[in-house]
């Protein structure tokens, strides 16, 4: 069976190291294949936003933190996307927000041929995160997801003599 040609990439990304790898992984694959990138951002409210209860009312501090939260991750998107700028690859920008592998996963089977994303988030917490939505993408998706690994070994290595 033959492969299907790659003219979609969707990178999600966090902005975090990870992602940055997976971005330029995405970006020189789209070079030589011909293919676009959507980059996409999932904003995912933080839970005590998603209560049930919490009706948002303007000028509640509810929406004035989720309203932040979005401006500030577009603006990273903005920026991230000025800065892999490429004359041979058209690169659009998505900001979406909800939950990350579901919201991930329901863009990347809009035909898209291909899910590019880093497999480890920052730091603890938000490390263990980005893994299980890398995982819960792998799983799910209806498209080959590539997932591009972090080089922590050659951070921690110790110089020798």
């Amino acid at each position: 069976m033959m492969a299907q040609p790659i003219r979609r990439i969707l990178v999600a990304t966090d902005f975090s190291e990870y992602s940055r790898r997976a971005m330029q992984y995405a970006l020189s694959l789209a070079e030589r294949m011909g293919a676009s990138i959507d980059l996409l951002h999932v904003w995912e409210p933080p839970p005590h936003l998603e209560s049930e209860s919490l009706v948002m009312i303007p000028g509640d501090p509810g929406s004035q933190l989720e309203s932040t939260g979005l401006a500030h991750a577009g603006r990273l998107l903005h920026a991230w996307s000025e800065q892999y700028h490429s004359s041979s690859v058209p690169l659009r920008v998505h900001l979406e927000r909800g939950p990350a592998a579901d919201t991930i996963l329901r863009i990347a089977n809009t035909g898209y041929d291909l899910v590019v994303m880093g497999t480890h988030g920052r730091t603890g917490l938000a490390r263990l995160f980005m893994g299980s939505v890398a995982q819960k993408v792998v799983a799910r998706a209806t498209c080959p997801v590539l997932t591009v690994h972090g080089m922590e070994e050659e951070q921690e290595a110790l110089p020798v003599g």
